[in-house]
């Protein structure tokens, strides 16, 4: 499926929006930051960014032990 540039535009700005205004108070909210930083970076078609400014989020376990969510959030 193929989108226009309005759409991808579109999109993008609302992921930014969303980005802007978010605050992390637990490990799915850095999920889901995760998740929209990701999408946008696809929309865009910015693959080579996504191994800079992911890296230090691959992989998030669900399970186990949590991790602490500061220092992550700031980065």
């Amino acid at each position: 499926m193929m989108l226009s540039k309005q759409v991808i535009a579109t999109l993008s700005d609302l992921i930014e929006n969303r980005l802007a205004i978010m605050t992390i108070h637990d490990q799915d909210d850095l999920r889901e930051k995760i998740h929209l930083q990701r999408a946008l970076t696809e929309l865009r078609g910015d693959e080579a960014l996504t191994a800079g400014i992911l890296s230090d989020f691959t992989d998030i376990p669900r399970r186990g032990r949590r991790r602490k969510v500061g220092g992550m959030a700031e980065a």
